[in-house]
């Protein structure tokens, strides 16, 4: 997942549903307890996904405790409203029913527009 407000990259912090204790190892976050279904753990945008509920980027966003409406991501407010693209195209309904599925590659822009990648490399074993 790719953040951007005003044209700016807003980072997806690491330990995202991770609860303590934690701890990190070169900037990673190595669980030493219980995590929810949905988790990061690295400031990538990449978040791991355990097989069965079926979640949605709204669920991230509430484990996240950031709010994601059609003007606002994270703690960032727009009169133009929030735009997302789910592997390359346009996603017209709420950003918060996107589903949350194997390498799919989400980017959400508010304030400004940026062109979406075209595909990410994901690390082998994910």
């Amino acid at each position: 997942m790719e953040l951007f407000a005003y044209r700016r990259v807003v980072v997806v912090p690491a330990g995202i549903g991770v609860a303590a204790p934690v701890s990190t190892r070169f900037g990673l976050v190595v669980p030493r307890g219980c995590t929810y279904p949905l988790r990061t753990l690295a400031p990538t945008g990449v978040f791991e996904v355990v097989r069965g509920p079926r979640l949605t980027l709204g669920d991230l966003f509430r484990l996240w405790g950031q709010p994601l409406a059609r003007h606002r991501l994270a703690g960032f407010r727009s009169a133009r409203p929030l735009v997302a693209f789910v592997n390359g195209r346009r996603w017209r309904a709420a950003a918060g029913a996107i589903p949350l599925t194997r390498h799919a590659q989400i980017v959400l822009e508010l304030g400004g527009y940026i062109p979406p990648h075209p595909r990410f490399l994901f690390q082998g074993g994910l």
